[in-house]
Protein backbone atom coordinates (compact mmCIF):
# COMPACT_ATOMS: atom_id res chain seq x y z
CA UNK A 1 0.00 0.00 0.00
CA UNK A 2 1.25 3.49 -0.42
CA UNK A 3 0.91 5.85 2.34
CA UNK A 4 1.81 8.75 0.53
CA UNK A 5 -1.19 8.54 -1.75
CA UNK A 6 -3.40 7.68 1.72
CA UNK A 7 -1.47 11.01 2.98
CA UNK A 8 -2.60 12.55 -0.24
CA UNK A 9 -6.45 11.96 0.18
CA UNK A 10 -6.50 12.81 3.76
CA UNK A 11 -5.09 15.95 2.78
CA UNK A 12 -7.56 17.02 0.60
CA UNK A 13 -10.37 17.58 2.59
CA UNK A 14 -8.55 19.18 5.25
CA UNK A 15 -6.86 21.51 2.88
CA UNK A 16 -10.41 22.74 1.58
CA UNK A 17 -11.96 23.72 4.63
CA UNK A 18 -8.43 25.24 5.74
CA UNK A 19 -8.55 27.96 3.23
CA UNK A 20 -11.72 27.81 3.00
CA UNK A 21 -11.63 29.64 6.35
CA UNK A 22 -9.27 31.69 5.68
CA UNK A 23 -9.93 33.19 2.45
CA UNK A 24 -12.31 36.01 4.33
CA UNK A 25 -9.47 36.77 6.31
CA UNK A 26 -7.06 37.52 3.41
CA UNK A 27 -10.15 39.55 1.98
CA UNK A 28 -10.36 41.82 4.84
CA UNK A 29 -6.43 42.90 4.20
CA UNK A 30 -6.85 42.45 0.30
CA UNK A 31 -9.50 44.07 -0.54
CA UNK A 32 -9.72 43.20 -4.29
CA UNK A 33 -12.59 40.89 -5.07
CA UNK A 34 -10.90 38.86 -7.60
CA UNK A 35 -8.15 38.11 -5.14
CA UNK A 36 -10.86 35.12 -3.37
CA UNK A 37 -11.55 33.65 -6.99
CA UNK A 38 -7.51 33.40 -7.34
CA UNK A 39 -6.76 31.52 -4.14
CA UNK A 40 -9.94 28.84 -4.84
CA UNK A 41 -8.53 28.26 -7.60
CA UNK A 42 -5.40 27.06 -6.56
CA UNK A 43 -6.67 24.92 -4.33
CA UNK A 44 -9.40 23.73 -6.24
CA UNK A 45 -6.95 22.80 -8.85
CA UNK A 46 -4.25 21.09 -6.61
CA UNK A 47 -7.39 19.08 -5.37
CA UNK A 48 -8.28 18.48 -8.63
CA UNK A 49 -5.05 16.87 -9.75
CA UNK A 50 -4.32 15.08 -6.68
CA UNK A 51 -7.68 13.33 -6.39
CA UNK A 52 -6.98 12.42 -10.28
CA UNK A 53 -3.04 10.98 -9.00
CA UNK A 54 -4.83 8.74 -5.80
CA UNK A 55 -7.62 7.72 -8.04
CA UNK A 56 -4.87 6.38 -10.68
CA UNK A 57 -2.86 5.09 -8.24
CA UNK A 58 -5.59 3.14 -6.65
CA UNK A 59 -7.00 1.82 -10.15
CA UNK A 60 -3.87 0.72 -11.55
CA UNK A 61 -2.67 -1.28 -8.64
CA UNK A 62 -6.06 -2.19 -6.66
CA UNK A 63 -4.65 -1.36 -3.42
CA UNK A 64 -7.00 0.01 -1.04
CA UNK A 65 -5.93 2.93 1.01
CA UNK A 66 -5.63 3.16 4.90
CA UNK A 67 -5.01 6.69 6.68
CA UNK A 68 -5.09 6.27 10.63
CA UNK A 69 -5.95 10.33 12.02
CA UNK A 70 -3.58 10.89 14.54
CA UNK A 71 -2.05 7.12 14.60
CA UNK A 72 -5.09 6.00 16.73
CA UNK A 73 -6.49 3.39 15.35
CA UNK A 74 -10.68 2.63 15.58
CA UNK A 75 -12.64 2.47 18.23
CA UNK A 76 -10.27 5.18 19.12
CA UNK A 77 -9.93 6.95 16.61
CA UNK A 78 -11.54 8.10 12.58
CA UNK A 79 -9.88 6.57 9.36
CA UNK A 80 -10.10 6.89 5.40
CA UNK A 81 -10.13 4.43 3.61
CA UNK A 82 -9.74 4.71 -0.12
CA UNK A 83 -10.59 2.31 -2.81
CA UNK A 84 -11.42 2.14 -6.48
CA UNK A 85 -14.66 3.26 -6.15
CA UNK A 86 -14.53 6.09 -3.66
CA UNK A 87 -11.35 7.49 -5.12
CA UNK A 88 -13.44 7.67 -8.93
CA UNK A 89 -16.10 9.54 -6.70
CA UNK A 90 -13.85 11.52 -5.16
CA UNK A 91 -11.95 12.12 -8.41
CA UNK A 92 -15.30 13.61 -10.49
CA UNK A 93 -15.67 15.95 -7.22
CA UNK A 94 -12.35 17.60 -8.06
CA UNK A 95 -12.85 18.22 -11.63
CA UNK A 96 -16.52 19.29 -10.98
CA UNK A 97 -15.02 22.24 -8.45
CA UNK A 98 -12.55 22.93 -9.97
CA UNK A 99 -14.27 23.80 -13.73
CA UNK A 100 -16.75 25.35 -11.73
CA UNK A 101 -14.60 27.87 -9.77
CA UNK A 102 -12.67 28.63 -13.05
CA UNK A 103 -16.76 29.63 -14.43
CA UNK A 104 -17.90 31.66 -11.19
CA UNK A 105 -14.88 34.46 -11.64
CA UNK A 106 -16.97 36.84 -13.91
CA UNK A 107 -20.43 35.10 -12.47
CA UNK A 108 -19.77 36.22 -8.98
CA UNK A 109 -17.82 39.44 -9.64
CA UNK A 110 -21.11 40.54 -11.19
CA UNK A 111 -23.19 39.37 -8.12
CA UNK A 112 -20.81 40.33 -5.33
CA UNK A 113 -19.82 38.54 -2.20
CA UNK A 114 -17.23 36.97 -3.81
CA UNK A 115 -14.88 35.72 -0.38
CA UNK A 116 -18.13 34.06 1.20
CA UNK A 117 -19.45 32.30 -1.87
CA UNK A 118 -16.03 31.07 -2.30
CA UNK A 119 -15.34 30.02 1.42
CA UNK A 120 -18.52 28.50 0.78
CA UNK A 121 -17.80 26.54 -2.19
CA UNK A 122 -14.62 25.14 -0.63
CA UNK A 123 -16.34 23.82 2.43
CA UNK A 124 -19.00 22.33 0.12
CA UNK A 125 -15.70 20.56 -1.18
CA UNK A 126 -14.48 19.58 1.69
CA UNK A 127 -17.32 18.18 2.91
CA UNK A 128 -18.36 15.89 0.19
CA UNK A 129 -14.95 14.82 -0.19
CA UNK A 130 -14.76 13.56 3.29
CA UNK A 131 -17.95 11.83 2.91
CA UNK A 132 -16.57 9.90 -0.21
CA UNK A 133 -13.41 9.17 1.44
CA UNK A 134 -14.08 8.63 5.02
CA UNK A 135 -14.35 4.86 6.50
CA UNK A 136 -16.33 5.84 9.81
CA UNK A 137 -19.80 5.73 10.41
CA UNK A 138 -19.84 8.42 13.03
CA UNK A 139 -17.51 10.80 10.46
CA UNK A 140 -20.14 10.65 7.92
CA UNK A 141 -22.03 12.45 10.15
CA UNK A 142 -19.64 15.04 10.95
CA UNK A 143 -18.59 15.48 6.77
CA UNK A 144 -22.52 15.61 6.33
CA UNK A 145 -22.85 18.72 8.33
CA UNK A 146 -20.09 20.10 6.66
CA UNK A 147 -21.93 19.98 3.29
CA UNK A 148 -24.79 21.04 4.89
CA UNK A 149 -24.01 24.07 6.34
CA UNK A 150 -21.88 25.39 3.23
CA UNK A 151 -25.39 23.76 1.03
CA UNK A 152 -27.52 25.90 3.37
CA UNK A 153 -25.24 29.39 2.68
CA UNK A 154 -25.25 28.45 -0.75
CA UNK A 155 -28.59 28.52 -1.06
CA UNK A 156 -29.42 31.49 0.81
CA UNK A 157 -26.89 33.69 -1.16
CA UNK A 158 -28.96 35.73 -3.23
CA UNK A 159 -31.47 36.83 -0.82
CA UNK A 160 -30.81 40.30 -0.80
CA UNK A 161 -31.28 39.90 -4.45
CA UNK A 162 -35.21 39.57 -3.66
CA UNK A 163 -34.71 35.98 -3.56
CA UNK A 164 -37.11 34.49 -0.72
CA UNK A 165 -35.64 32.63 2.09
CA UNK A 166 -38.06 29.86 1.70
CA UNK A 167 -35.64 27.02 -0.48
CA UNK A 168 -33.32 27.55 2.74
CA UNK A 169 -35.30 26.97 5.62
CA UNK A 170 -37.01 24.04 3.63
CA UNK A 171 -33.37 22.58 3.07
CA UNK A 172 -32.50 23.38 6.73
CA UNK A 173 -35.71 21.47 8.36
CA UNK A 174 -35.19 18.74 6.28
CA UNK A 175 -31.80 18.41 6.07
CA UNK A 176 -31.53 18.72 9.87
CA UNK A 177 -34.32 15.93 9.91
CA UNK A 178 -32.07 13.82 7.89
CA UNK A 179 -28.80 14.31 9.84
CA UNK A 180 -30.72 13.57 13.35
CA UNK A 181 -32.06 10.26 12.11
CA UNK A 182 -28.03 9.14 10.79
CA UNK A 183 -27.04 10.19 14.71
CA UNK A 184 -30.01 7.59 15.52
CA UNK A 185 -28.61 5.13 12.90
CA UNK A 186 -24.76 5.94 14.46
CA UNK A 187 -25.60 5.68 17.98
CA UNK A 188 -27.72 1.99 16.60
CA UNK A 189 -24.54 1.09 15.07
CA UNK A 190 -22.37 1.81 17.94
CA UNK A 191 -24.71 -0.04 20.46
CA UNK A 192 -25.02 -3.23 18.30
CA UNK A 193 -21.60 -4.30 16.80
CA UNK A 194 -19.48 -1.30 19.85
CA UNK A 195 -17.66 0.23 16.61
CA UNK A 196 -18.01 3.14 14.42
CA UNK A 197 -15.36 1.68 11.84
CA UNK A 198 -17.53 0.62 8.86
CA UNK A 199 -14.97 -2.52 7.70
CA UNK A 200 -15.01 -3.56 11.70
CA UNK A 201 -19.22 -3.49 11.45
CA UNK A 202 -18.92 -4.98 8.25
CA UNK A 203 -16.46 -8.17 9.73
CA UNK A 204 -18.87 -8.84 12.80
CA UNK A 205 -22.01 -8.59 10.33
CA UNK A 206 -20.14 -11.39 8.49
CA UNK A 207 -19.61 -13.34 11.59
CA UNK A 208 -14.95 -12.43 11.24
CA UNK A 209 -12.98 -12.32 14.26
CA UNK A 210 -9.98 -10.39 14.15
CA UNK A 211 -7.76 -8.80 16.88
CA UNK A 212 -9.17 -5.53 16.76
CA UNK A 213 -13.06 -5.75 16.71
CA UNK A 214 -12.80 -8.71 19.99
CA UNK A 215 -11.52 -5.24 21.64
CA UNK A 216 -15.15 -3.82 21.40
CA UNK A 217 -18.00 -5.87 21.59
CA UNK A 218 -21.61 -4.60 21.55
CA UNK A 219 -24.84 -6.06 22.59
CA UNK A 220 -26.76 -6.83 19.62
CA UNK A 221 -28.23 -10.60 20.04
CA UNK A 222 -29.38 -10.65 16.47
CA UNK A 223 -27.11 -9.06 14.36
CA UNK A 224 -29.39 -9.84 11.03
CA UNK A 225 -31.88 -7.42 12.79
CA UNK A 226 -29.57 -4.47 13.50
CA UNK A 227 -27.89 -4.64 10.51
CA UNK A 228 -31.35 -3.94 8.53
CA UNK A 229 -31.98 -1.03 11.19
CA UNK A 230 -28.73 0.62 10.88
CA UNK A 231 -29.06 -0.12 7.21
CA UNK A 232 -32.42 1.28 6.64
CA UNK A 233 -32.06 4.66 8.38
CA UNK A 234 -28.73 5.36 7.14
CA UNK A 235 -29.98 4.82 3.65
CA UNK A 236 -33.03 7.00 4.49
CA UNK A 237 -31.10 9.72 5.56
CA UNK A 238 -28.71 9.38 2.23
CA UNK A 239 -32.53 8.91 0.30
CA UNK A 240 -33.38 12.40 1.88
CA UNK A 241 -30.12 14.23 0.82
CA UNK A 242 -29.82 13.35 -2.44
CA UNK A 243 -33.17 14.37 -3.14
CA UNK A 244 -35.61 10.97 -3.74
CA UNK A 245 -39.35 10.84 -4.21
CA UNK A 246 -41.13 11.77 -1.98
CA UNK A 247 -38.33 13.70 0.04
CA UNK A 248 -37.38 15.40 -3.13
CA UNK A 249 -39.22 18.75 -2.48
CA UNK A 250 -36.57 20.68 -1.39
CA UNK A 251 -34.40 20.56 -4.30
CA UNK A 252 -36.14 22.38 -6.88
CA UNK A 253 -36.53 25.72 -4.74
CA UNK A 254 -33.23 25.11 -3.50
CA UNK A 255 -31.61 24.93 -6.71
CA UNK A 256 -33.00 27.68 -8.70
CA UNK A 257 -32.36 30.39 -5.77
CA UNK A 258 -28.54 29.40 -5.35
CA UNK A 259 -26.40 30.68 -7.61
CA UNK A 260 -26.33 28.46 -10.78
CA UNK A 261 -22.68 28.07 -10.20
CA UNK A 262 -23.53 26.86 -7.10
CA UNK A 263 -26.41 24.70 -8.12
CA UNK A 264 -24.00 23.24 -11.10
CA UNK A 265 -21.62 21.81 -8.46
CA UNK A 266 -24.17 20.44 -6.33
CA UNK A 267 -26.26 18.52 -9.25
CA UNK A 268 -23.06 17.33 -10.67
CA UNK A 269 -21.83 15.31 -7.60
CA UNK A 270 -23.39 15.64 -4.31
CA UNK A 271 -26.69 13.52 -5.47
CA UNK A 272 -23.80 11.18 -6.79
CA UNK A 273 -21.93 10.95 -3.34
CA UNK A 274 -25.02 9.98 -1.47
CA UNK A 275 -26.07 7.43 -4.02
CA UNK A 276 -21.47 6.32 -3.15
CA UNK A 277 -22.88 6.35 -0.14
CA UNK A 278 -26.23 4.21 -0.45
CA UNK A 279 -23.71 1.66 -2.45
CA UNK A 280 -21.10 1.34 0.01
CA UNK A 281 -23.51 0.81 2.76
CA UNK A 282 -25.58 -1.97 0.89
CA UNK A 283 -22.53 -3.59 -0.67
CA UNK A 284 -19.63 -3.41 1.61
CA UNK A 285 -21.33 -2.84 5.45
CA UNK A 286 -24.19 -4.56 5.34
CA UNK A 287 -24.21 -6.90 2.78
CA UNK A 288 -26.54 -7.67 -0.48
CA UNK A 289 -28.28 -10.32 1.77
CA UNK A 290 -29.57 -7.88 4.64
CA UNK A 291 -30.47 -5.27 1.98
CA UNK A 292 -33.93 -6.70 0.29
CA UNK A 293 -36.55 -4.41 2.29
CA UNK A 294 -34.41 -1.41 1.17
CA UNK A 295 -33.93 -2.32 -2.50
CA UNK A 296 -38.01 -2.41 -3.07
CA UNK A 297 -38.49 0.90 -1.09
CA UNK A 298 -35.81 2.13 -3.88
CA UNK A 299 -37.29 0.52 -7.22
CA UNK A 300 -40.53 2.19 -6.11
CA UNK A 301 -39.77 5.46 -5.12
CA UNK A 302 -37.29 5.55 -8.15
CA UNK A 303 -40.00 4.71 -10.15
CA UNK A 304 -42.29 7.55 -9.20
CA UNK A 305 -39.73 10.09 -9.14
CA UNK A 306 -38.59 9.45 -13.04
CA UNK A 307 -42.51 9.89 -13.02
CA UNK A 308 -43.07 12.61 -10.67
CA UNK A 309 -40.24 14.45 -11.68
CA UNK A 310 -40.74 14.14 -15.60
CA UNK A 311 -44.39 15.21 -15.53
CA UNK A 312 -43.03 18.39 -13.06
CA UNK A 313 -40.04 19.43 -15.17
CA UNK A 314 -42.47 19.27 -18.41
CA UNK A 315 -44.74 22.13 -16.73
CA UNK A 316 -41.98 24.83 -15.76
CA UNK A 317 -41.01 27.76 -17.29
CA UNK A 318 -37.46 28.57 -15.68
CA UNK A 319 -34.65 27.19 -17.43
CA UNK A 320 -32.70 26.76 -13.46
CA UNK A 321 -35.85 24.67 -12.28
CA UNK A 322 -36.61 22.46 -15.52
CA UNK A 323 -33.09 21.18 -14.66
CA UNK A 324 -33.62 21.11 -10.98
CA UNK A 325 -36.59 18.54 -11.55
CA UNK A 326 -34.29 17.09 -14.21
CA UNK A 327 -31.93 16.42 -11.42
CA UNK A 328 -35.17 14.80 -9.29
CA UNK A 329 -35.30 12.85 -12.27
CA UNK A 330 -31.50 11.59 -12.78
CA UNK A 331 -31.78 10.40 -9.36
CA UNK A 332 -34.51 8.48 -9.83
CA UNK A 333 -33.01 6.67 -12.14
CA UNK A 334 -29.96 5.85 -10.25
CA UNK A 335 -32.29 4.64 -7.33
CA UNK A 336 -33.71 2.31 -9.93
CA UNK A 337 -30.06 1.06 -10.04
CA UNK A 338 -29.68 0.68 -7.01
CA UNK A 339 -33.25 -1.47 -6.57
CA UNK A 340 -32.43 -3.82 -9.41
CA UNK A 341 -28.96 -4.41 -7.88
CA UNK A 342 -27.23 -6.21 -9.86
CA UNK A 343 -23.82 -5.92 -11.17
CA UNK A 344 -25.17 -4.96 -14.86
CA UNK A 345 -27.15 -2.65 -12.90
CA UNK A 346 -24.73 -0.64 -10.71
CA UNK A 347 -21.80 -0.05 -13.49
CA UNK A 348 -25.29 1.68 -14.75
CA UNK A 349 -25.68 3.66 -11.93
CA UNK A 350 -21.61 4.42 -12.25
CA UNK A 351 -22.14 4.95 -15.28
CA UNK A 352 -24.85 7.63 -14.54
CA UNK A 353 -22.83 9.40 -11.41
CA UNK A 354 -20.28 9.98 -14.24
CA UNK A 355 -22.28 11.60 -16.82
CA UNK A 356 -23.71 13.50 -14.14
CA UNK A 357 -20.35 15.36 -13.52
CA UNK A 358 -20.63 16.45 -17.01
CA UNK A 359 -24.39 16.86 -18.11
CA UNK A 360 -25.53 18.46 -15.05
CA UNK A 361 -22.92 21.15 -14.85
CA UNK A 362 -23.25 21.88 -18.60
CA UNK A 363 -26.58 22.52 -18.20
CA UNK A 364 -26.96 24.88 -15.02
CA UNK A 365 -23.87 26.64 -16.13
CA UNK A 366 -25.80 27.37 -19.29
CA UNK A 367 -28.02 28.73 -17.11
CA UNK A 368 -25.88 30.68 -15.16
CA UNK A 369 -24.45 32.29 -18.55
CA UNK A 370 -28.10 33.37 -18.97
CA UNK A 371 -28.16 34.96 -15.88
CA UNK A 372 -24.98 36.86 -16.05
CA UNK A 373 -26.11 38.61 -19.83
CA UNK A 374 -29.97 39.23 -19.25
CA UNK A 375 -30.47 38.78 -15.84
CA UNK A 376 -32.91 35.90 -15.75
CA UNK A 377 -33.75 32.18 -16.80
CA UNK A 378 -37.45 32.79 -17.54
CA UNK A 379 -38.43 30.94 -20.99
CA UNK A 380 -40.67 33.97 -21.73
CA UNK A 381 -38.23 36.51 -21.66
CA UNK A 382 -35.39 34.38 -23.41
CA UNK A 383 -37.03 34.22 -26.57
CA UNK A 384 -34.24 33.50 -29.65
CA UNK A 385 -31.23 34.73 -27.49
CA UNK A 386 -29.69 32.16 -27.45
CA UNK A 387 -28.77 32.52 -31.46
CA UNK A 388 -26.85 35.40 -30.56
CA UNK A 389 -24.68 32.77 -28.58
CA UNK A 390 -23.92 29.54 -30.71
CA UNK A 391 -22.04 27.74 -27.50
CA UNK A 392 -25.26 28.36 -25.34
CA UNK A 393 -27.33 26.92 -28.02
CA UNK A 394 -25.28 23.41 -28.31
CA UNK A 395 -24.85 23.32 -24.61
CA UNK A 396 -28.57 23.47 -23.73
CA UNK A 397 -29.10 20.96 -26.84
CA UNK A 398 -26.45 18.29 -25.92
CA UNK A 399 -27.80 18.55 -22.41
CA UNK A 400 -30.97 18.22 -22.88
CA UNK A 401 -30.76 15.33 -25.66
CA UNK A 402 -28.31 13.55 -23.03
CA UNK A 403 -30.68 14.04 -20.02
CA UNK A 404 -33.37 12.69 -22.43
CA UNK A 405 -31.58 9.60 -23.14
CA UNK A 406 -31.11 10.47 -26.81
CA UNK A 407 -28.33 8.41 -28.85
CA UNK A 408 -25.42 8.61 -29.11
CA UNK A 409 -25.43 10.75 -25.87
CA UNK A 410 -23.48 9.16 -22.66
CA UNK A 411 -27.15 9.10 -20.43
CA UNK A 412 -28.84 6.99 -23.17
CA UNK A 413 -26.07 4.04 -22.44
CA UNK A 414 -27.10 3.99 -18.94
CA UNK A 415 -30.19 3.90 -19.53
CA UNK A 416 -30.07 1.30 -21.97
CA UNK A 417 -27.97 -0.87 -19.18
CA UNK A 418 -30.91 0.17 -16.73
CA UNK A 419 -33.48 -1.46 -19.08
CA UNK A 420 -31.50 -4.79 -19.63
CA UNK A 421 -30.64 -5.20 -16.12
CA UNK A 422 -34.30 -4.92 -15.12
CA UNK A 423 -35.27 -7.45 -17.98
CA UNK A 424 -32.47 -9.74 -16.70
CA UNK A 425 -34.11 -9.61 -12.63
CA UNK A 426 -37.38 -9.64 -13.46
CA UNK A 427 -38.07 -6.74 -13.24
CA UNK A 428 -39.55 -6.09 -17.05
CA UNK A 429 -42.27 -2.56 -15.68
CA UNK A 430 -38.93 -0.63 -15.31
CA UNK A 431 -38.67 -0.32 -19.35
CA UNK A 432 -42.04 1.37 -19.24
CA UNK A 433 -41.12 3.83 -16.08
CA UNK A 434 -37.84 4.04 -18.29
CA UNK A 435 -39.11 5.95 -21.35
CA UNK A 436 -42.09 7.60 -19.98
CA UNK A 437 -39.46 9.38 -17.50
CA UNK A 438 -37.67 9.95 -20.96
CA UNK A 439 -39.76 11.49 -23.05
CA UNK A 440 -41.08 13.77 -20.25
CA UNK A 441 -36.97 15.02 -20.57
CA UNK A 442 -37.34 15.40 -24.29
CA UNK A 443 -40.25 17.01 -24.47
CA UNK A 444 -38.94 19.50 -21.38
CA UNK A 445 -35.85 20.37 -23.12
CA UNK A 446 -37.26 20.80 -26.19
CA UNK A 447 -39.68 23.65 -25.23
CA UNK A 448 -36.60 25.11 -23.53
CA UNK A 449 -34.52 24.95 -26.56
CA UNK A 450 -37.54 26.18 -28.73
CA UNK A 451 -38.12 29.13 -26.89
CA UNK A 452 -33.84 29.96 -26.33
CA UNK A 453 -33.24 29.36 -29.63
CA UNK A 454 -36.26 29.25 -32.49
CA UNK A 455 -38.72 31.33 -31.00
CA UNK A 456 -38.56 34.68 -32.44
CA UNK A 457 -35.85 36.91 -30.86
CA UNK A 458 -36.61 39.48 -27.42
CA UNK A 459 -35.78 42.57 -28.83
CA UNK A 460 -35.41 43.77 -25.43
CA UNK A 461 -32.55 41.83 -23.90
CA UNK A 462 -29.23 43.54 -24.17
CA UNK A 463 -26.49 42.19 -26.80
CA UNK A 464 -23.07 41.25 -23.96
CA UNK A 465 -20.04 39.45 -25.02
CA UNK A 466 -19.78 36.18 -23.40
CA UNK A 467 -16.62 35.53 -21.22
CA UNK A 468 -14.19 33.77 -22.79
CA UNK A 469 -14.11 31.28 -19.32
CA UNK A 470 -17.86 30.68 -19.78
CA UNK A 471 -16.88 29.70 -23.49
CA UNK A 472 -13.97 27.02 -22.42
CA UNK A 473 -15.92 25.64 -19.90
CA UNK A 474 -19.10 24.79 -21.03
CA UNK A 475 -17.17 23.53 -24.60
CA UNK A 476 -14.99 20.91 -22.25
CA UNK A 477 -18.04 20.30 -20.63
CA UNK A 478 -20.33 19.61 -24.27
CA UNK A 479 -16.89 17.60 -25.90
CA UNK A 480 -16.95 15.24 -22.54
CA UNK A 481 -20.63 14.83 -22.41
CA UNK A 482 -20.44 13.98 -26.43
CA UNK A 483 -17.30 11.26 -25.92
CA UNK A 484 -18.40 9.93 -23.40
CA UNK A 485 -21.73 8.46 -25.40
CA UNK A 486 -19.23 8.07 -28.37
CA UNK A 487 -16.44 6.28 -26.19
CA UNK A 488 -19.14 4.51 -24.26
CA UNK A 489 -18.16 0.92 -24.68
CA UNK A 490 -14.17 1.68 -24.12
CA UNK A 491 -15.36 3.49 -20.47
CA UNK A 492 -17.54 0.95 -19.46
CA UNK A 493 -15.35 -2.09 -20.20
CA UNK A 494 -12.25 -0.30 -18.69
CA UNK A 495 -13.43 1.94 -16.28
CA UNK A 496 -17.30 1.51 -15.13
CA UNK A 497 -16.89 -2.58 -15.02
CA UNK A 498 -13.89 -3.17 -13.15
CA UNK A 499 -15.62 -0.17 -10.42
CA UNK A 500 -19.35 -2.06 -10.03
CA UNK A 501 -16.98 -5.44 -9.43
CA UNK A 502 -15.54 -3.72 -6.90
CA UNK A 503 -18.81 -3.28 -4.78
CA UNK A 504 -20.52 -6.23 -6.03
CA UNK A 505 -17.66 -8.85 -6.24
CA UNK A 506 -17.88 -10.42 -2.43
CA UNK A 507 -13.70 -11.84 -2.67
CA UNK A 508 -13.39 -7.75 -3.67
CA UNK A 509 -15.82 -6.85 -0.60
CA UNK A 510 -13.31 -9.33 1.57
CA UNK A 511 -9.67 -7.72 -0.01
CA UNK A 512 -11.09 -4.24 1.26
CA UNK A 513 -11.99 -5.38 4.45
CA UNK A 514 -8.77 -7.79 4.73
CA UNK A 515 -6.75 -4.55 4.17
CA UNK A 516 -8.37 -2.21 6.99
CA UNK A 517 -8.26 -5.34 9.54
CA UNK A 518 -4.06 -5.44 8.28
CA UNK A 519 -3.70 -2.03 9.26
CA UNK A 520 -5.88 -1.43 12.21
CA UNK A 521 -4.49 -4.58 13.85
CA UNK A 522 -1.49 -3.65 14.19
CA UNK A 523 -2.60 -0.79 17.00
CA UNK A 524 -3.33 -3.65 19.21
CA UNK A 525 -0.44 -5.87 19.13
Amino acid sequence: MNSFAADVAAALPLASIVIAFLIPLVSLKIKDPKVPHYISSVVTGLVFLLSAYVFIHVFSTGDVLVYTFSGFPPPLGIVYVVDVVNSFVGFLIGFVFFFVNIFSLKYILKFGGSEWYYTLMLGLEAGLMGLTYTGDVFNVFVMMEVASVSTYALITFFRERGYPLDAGVKYGILGGVATTIYFVAAVIAYYSFGTLNMADIASKILGRETSFNTFSQGFTYDVGVAAVIFLGLSVWTFAIESALFPMHFWLPEAYTAAPATASAALAAVAEGTYVYLVMRYIYTIVGLEHALPVRIAFLVLGSLAVIFAGFLMSQQNGLKRIISYSTVLDVGFMYIGLGIGSKLAIAATLYYILSHAFVKPLLFLTAAASEYLFGTTNLNKLSGVYRKYPILGASLAVGGLAVAGVLPFNLFFAKLNLAIAALQEGYAPVIIVIAVGSAFALVSFSRALYATYFKPGNAELPSLTLPASFKSVLSILLVLTVITGLGYTLINTDLITPIAENLTDSTLRLKYLLTVEEILSAGFK
